[in-house]
């Protein structure tokens, strides 16, 4: 076990855990885990697909640590999902399980984009493929929203026992529904958006903050 001279001021119980993280996980399973992950999201939202695999079902990352390396990622230059795999991957394997989960999830599909060209080339013209297509958009659609309640519910805290004030829960639905709003009906640009809103978020988040025994319970599953 590593003391605190020796990893630089950590708290043990922290270098025990991402110890306990990194051994549950090697480089090769997380490359194979992003390529499934990259294959198997038709139709775009892979963040839903990520936050399903690795944080409902495998438990390798917190609901806490998913929510905020999404929020960071989403406001990045650069696609949200590849920033997303690098950022996962840097915190289960470090630099090495960043370079393996971004691969994972890119090569796979790349192929797959140039074979369904030639697929679609071939029958553009056919009805039930388009049914197909529109299927799965739809499917993918169900996911994202599946992963918006699920993040939504936990930022909020339903269900949790959580030592926050009354006003906290409300305050965290406020801010939900105004992103949605803004964003998503009244297509106000990302960017700004999130900037105005970020601060009084984070605010929110200071004067309510999740209790250190919640945040524990996030990084066990």
């Amino acid at each position: 076990m590593m003391n605190k001279s020796d990893n630089g001021g950590m708290e043990p119980g922290t270098a025990d855990a991402d110890l306990r993280t990194s051994a549950r996980v090697s480089l090769l399973e997380l490359f194979l885990l992003f390529s499934r992950l990259g294959l198997s999201s038709f139709g775009g939202n892979t963040s839903a697909w990520i936050h399903r695999e690795l944080v409902e079902q495998r438990a390798l990352i917190g609901e806490t640590e998913f929510i905020a390396a999404l929020g960071l990622c989403r406001i990045m230059p650069g696609a949200t999902v590849v920033n997303l795999a690098v950022v996962i991957g840097r915190q289960l394997r470090g630099p090495a399980g960043a370079t393996f989960a971004v691969l994972g999830l890119l090569l796979g599909p790349s192929l797959l984009v140039l074979t369904f060209a030639l697929v679609y080339r071939r029958f553009a013209g056919e009805a039930i493929f388009h049914t197909v297509l529109e299927g799965t958009a739809a499917s993918s659609v169900g996911l994202m929203i599946a992963m918006g309640l699920s993040i939504g519910a936990h930022l909020v805290g339903f269900g949790r026992n959580r030592s926050r004030g009354a006003a906290a829960a409300p305050a965290a639905l406020a801010i939900i529904l105004t992103t949605f709003v803004l964003i998503g009906l009244a297509r106000f640009p990302m960017v700004p958006t999130m900037l105005c809103l970020m601060p009084i978020s984070v605010g929110l988040a200071y004067f309510w903050p999740a209790s250190r025994r919640d945040e524990g319970s996030d990084a066990s599953g």
